[in-house]
């Protein structure tokens, strides 16, 4: 369907892919273009160069990688039937060494074993290999340290990571946007680094050891393909109707793939990062900067078009293989976990009592979709099978499963992608807009589970969760990123049913919001605008539910004053977190613990929150007092063992907030803490 003046609406089926089976799905090229001359083949990129940051290790376009790349470490689950704890490592070697694959050992105690698993056997000159990793699950209490050396035939590389024995808390690390984007001037990007927040979780993982780093999103941000690929950035600037018709050409497929390995082994090979994924098995799950800024949030035109398909399939493949050491033809076999309808999601078990669901919102997405009904399914499906020892599972959304909403935005922005494409080119209108021609902030809204368009399908999925957490006594906190703030969100019983304490409230379920580890946060100013939006809902046909952003920051980072804004911050973060017991609260003891408000108190409406400690001046570890020593006063009351009775397995969020006047004499990172009770 077009418009008055010839022009496509957006909001019709694209005309050359108006059914496609799944995100990624794109016609073949035409034949005139897979018969095209040499002369025609689309502009070669131009060779890398040293962007103009202060990390050395980011050019533009992504410069290829050297002839050895890895181990990055991965995480699955534990068997406790079998005592085993199962892994993978992702490493690359150039091809020109033949069959020389490299060789690597492990010292520990445990027993390991392992087997070796070639994904690609040649990927733009290098050899993809999967290690299998399956290690003795010990009984005890403490940490098993795990070396491993790997012998390259011209060099060797060596060292060691954590895991838990069966009785030992859970202490991982969760983060989102691990880089900037295209709209970040050079000269913040410089002011802010991307290495200092990267430092601070590395101290902290040195001085106690993480068993677990999750990352929640925008692992890469590939926006800079836009500029770097010449062809791409001709069709940016192409007329309308041609833009979102054309071919996603085969040597343009590759250009792209091309792209997407480069930044990835450029990322993976950040000095600060590649510490961390050597050391630290992770998980992962994908958020749009990982494929294109706004990736699925735009109407069937954009949508369904090859150019934007094609770049899905590239991102999809490389996300695979870097994200999770696999393929899309292996993903959802046995040995390689994930599961979904047309997506990849997982299920990992951490010992007797914590359990992580990594959900993917992006590739079911569309403009009235985020996951397909047939993956919900699956996903409750495993989650109605889960141990009854599991207490605490932490469900992962890349973007935050409570949040703000903004319907008078939301409402604006649809009449403007609904406008003709005449009136969105006007010179007042134009430079408004994103690459593709619509509103900046379309998909920025478009993308939050609270969107209009999404936010039933959000309820749905909150009265599932809510029925397996009271079947299954399960306590459920959702873990979030995207956003560029942090805080925390909160769902309950709805007050007027009477007081249920938190221990037996199923209904309470804490949303974490932690971003971002690299990226601008927004103005100081944006957040204050945001506290005088609406912060507590009742969630439509969800039963005697309520949803609040709460009041989690009392005091400023910087100063330890109080704050009048307490409920999102605009610094640089990331979120710790440690499974604790009533018996043994080893972070509570370790910080002073004292509260800000009562945690069985006759209310239900209060957090268990106090300030925990803070880095040194110069940015290391956790060993340094709270910003703020609290008094014994009404509403600083020390946090007591018998306050806490009945709760026999709890979960202790700590973010820690970069100050931003980091560059000022004073401890350059601050904590907060949240204590998250067990499920009677």
């Amino acid at each position: 369907m077009k418009d008055s003046h010839g022009d496509y609406d957006p909001n019709t089926q694209n005309p050359v892919n108006p059914d496609p089976d799944y995100n990624g799905d794109y016609p073949e090229q035409s034949a005139s273009i897979a018969t095209i001359s040499p002369a025609d083949k689309i502009k070669e990129m131009p060779a890398s160069s040293k962007a103009a940051t202060a990390s050395p290790a980011v050019n533009r376009p992504p410069k290829p990688p050297g002839y050895a790349l890895g181990p990055y470490l991965q995480f699955l689950t534990t068997d406790l039937d079998h005592m085993l704890w199962y892994g993978s490592a992702l490493i690359f070697r150039h091809v020109s060494f033949n069959d020389k694959r490299p060789k690597i050992e492990f010292i520990c105690e445990p027993k390991v074993d392992y087997t070796w698993e070639i994904l690609y056997d040649n990927i733009f000159d290098m050899r993809a290999y999967r290690v299998h990793i399956k290690i003795e699950l010990r009984d005890g209490a403490s940490d098993d340290k795990i070396a491993w050396k790997i012998d390259w035939t011209d060099h060797t590389s060596e060292g060691l990571f954590h895991i838990a024995q069966r009785d030992q808390r859970w202490r991982g690390g969760f983060f989102s946007c691990n880089g900037f984007d295209a709209t970040v001037p050079e000269q913040v990007v410089n002011d802010l680094t991307y290495t200092n927040v990267w430092k601070h979780l590395n101290s902290v993982h040195e001085e106690n050891p993480l068993h677990l780093l999750v990352w929640g999103g925008d692992q890469n941000y590939i926006d800079f393909i836009f500029e770097d690929c010449p062809y791409l950035k001709d069709w940016v600037d192409m007329e309308w109707n041609k833009k979102w018709t054309c071919d996603f050409r085969e040597d343009l497929r590759e250009q792209v793939e091309r792209y997407h390995f480069n930044m990835y082994t450029e990322n993976w090979e950040r000095p600060e990062v590649k510490y961390a994924l050597e050391t630290v098995p992770s998980l992962m799950t994908w958020d749009d900067h990982d494929i294109f800024d706004g990736a699925g949030s735009y109407p069937p035109l954009l949508h369904d078009s090859p150019v934007m398909m094609g770049l899905f399939r590239s991102a999809q493949k490389m996300r695979l293989l870097f994200q999770h050491h696999t393929t899309v033809e292996k993903a959802c076999t046995e040995d390689h976990t994930m599961f979904g309808y047309k997506s990849y999601n997982f299920l990992a078990r951490c010992g007797p009592h914590l359990a992580i669901l990594g959900t993917d919102s992006r590739s079911e997405r569309d403009a009235e979709t985020i996951m397909d009904q047939r993956t919900w399914d699956m996903i409750f499906d495993k989650l109605n099978k889960i141990d009854p020892l599991v207490q605490h599972l932490i469900v992962i959304f890349a973007v935050p499963f409570s949040f703000l909403r903004f319907r008078l935005a939301e409402s604006i922005f649809e009449r403007f992608k609904n406008a003709t494409n005449k009136c969105r080119t006007l010179p007042i209108v134009k430079q408004t807009n994103s690459i593709f021609g619509l509103p900046e902030l379309y998909d920025d809204l478009l993308d939050e589970w609270t969107h209009q368009a999404h936010i039933r399908e959000r309820d749905r999925g909150l009265q599932r969760f809510q029925q397996l957490s009271n079947e299954k006594r399960l306590r459920i906190t959702f873990f979030s990123g995207d956003v560029h703030t942090c805080g925390i969100a909160r769902f309950q019983t709805r007050r007027r049913r009477g007081v249920i304490q938190p221990v037996n409230d199923s209904k309470l379920m804490y949303q974490v919001i932690s971003s971002a580890i690299v990226n601008i946060p927004p103005s100081r100013k944006s957040l204050h605008v945001a506290h005088y939006f609406k912060t507590k809902w009742y969630p439509d046909g969800v039963e005697d539910t309520e949803e609040e952003l709460t009041d989690f920051f009392e005091r400023m980072p910087e100063t330890g004053r109080k704050l009048v804004h307490k409920k999102l911050l605009p610094n640089r973060n990331w979120c710790y977190f440690e499974q604790s017991s009533s018996a043994t609260p080893t972070v509570v003891q370790k910080v002073g613990g004292f509260f800000h408000r009562h945690f069985s108190s006759s209310k239900n409406n209060v957090l268990p929150i106090t300030l925990g400690p803070t880095s040194t001046a110069d940015g290391q570890g956790s060993a340094e007092p709270p910003v703020h020593t609290h008094t014994e006063g009404r509403f600083c009351r020390q946090q007591t063992e018998q306050s806490r009775e009945g709760s026999t397995n709890e979960l202790t969020i700590r973010l820690w907030l970069e100050s931003s006047e980091k560059h000022k004499e004073g401890r350059q990172f601050v904590s907060y803490e949240l204590l998250i009770p067990g499920l009677l």
